[in-house]
This record gives C-alpha cells, structure tokens and sequence, in this order.
C-alpha cells in the first residue's frame, strides 16, 4: 500500500511515541576517518527530532569531528524472529547542546528528556540545578528515516526524506528483498 510523506510521518511519530513509553534504549552510529562506533542511548523524541545525554567520550569527540549520525530505534522483537519487528534508521545531523552555550535549546531538551522526572524516581528529588552545568545534550535533526514493520500480513518499508520527492514504499517479500 502507497503512503503519503504526510501518512509516513505520522506512523514514524506513533512508532517514536510507542518506543518513548516503553523502551527508551537506541543506537546511535557516530564515525571519523572512517572508524564506525556504535552506542548505545537513551533518547526521546520531540516530532522527528531524538534528544539524549552524551556522557563525555568517543561518540561526542566523535559528533564534533563529524556531526552526520545514524540513530537505530527499535521495539526489541524477542523469540518472534522478526515476524513482530518494528523499527527505523534516522540518519541526520548531530548537534551538542550545552546550558552554557544554547540555554534555551539545553532546557527544551532537558524537558523532553524528562531528567527531572528521573532524577526524582532514582533520587526523590528534582535533577540538582548545579549539575546541569556539567551535562551535555545531544540533538538529531533527521534528513531520512527508513521506517520497517513486518507485523501483519505483508512486511513493508516506508523511506521518508526531508525532500518529499524521494518517499519510497516497498513491500518485502519473505527472502526480504525489495520488489
């Protein structure tokens, strides 16, 4: 079955909300000259764009150096041997935000990220205000997401793109070759 950009969109963002209730984890790809490192994240999304924390490291020397990513979101699939998988590819731009350097933006991820409500469920109070100087937030703004079900009876894979022209659908046939 076609889909719109628009219809696309919209079943990223119900599978974004799904996994921000529920899972959480993802896995982030950063890469320079030409050495891949993956990691693995806990983000939340606000539309299409993912926010996370990035503890001081090989993935944020790596961002600075080389801001394209690729963030893998998936709902772990279990013993269903990807007959109930669901998940995306979002290959955007990285940006690095500090309270320093971008208070508002650092604030409106820090929300989304929900760290006081964690903060509060671990520690029984609020994240310390002290402690956000010290915290660094990552951003990916999405350029392409490929989006995968192969729940129900036909698996699919939508493509969106920021550049609606290039939206593709496929449907997968059980080798899991495009037709």
């Amino acid at each position: 079955m076609e889909k719109s950009n628009a219809e696309i969109e919209q079943s990223i963002l119900e599978f974004l909300k799904e996994h921000g209730e529920n899972c959480f984890t993802c896995a982030l790809a950063t890469c320079f000259e030409n050495e891949p490192r993956n990691t693995p994240v806990d983000a939340r999304n606000d539309g299409l764009n993912m926010y996370f924390v990035a503890d001081p490291g090989g993935k944020l020397e790596n961002i600075r150096k080389n801001p394209s990513v690729c963030l893998a979101v998936f709902i772990p699939v279990g013993k269903g041997y990807m007959t109930n998988a669901r998940g995306l590819q979002m290959w955007g731009k990285a940006q690095i935000i500090t309270k320093k350097k971008d208070p508002e933006e650092f604030e409106k991820g820090f929300s989304i990220i929900r760290l006081d409500e964690i903060s509060r469920s671990l520690n029984k109070q609020p994240f310390p205000e002290e402690a956000k100087q010290a915290l660094t937030i990552v951003k990916v703004v999405p350029h392409k997401i490929s989006y995968f079900v192969s729940m129900g009876e036909k698996p699919a894979k939508y493509i969106w793109h920021t550049n609606t022209t290039d939206n593709k659908n496929f449907s997968l046939g059980t080798s899991g070759e495009n037709r």
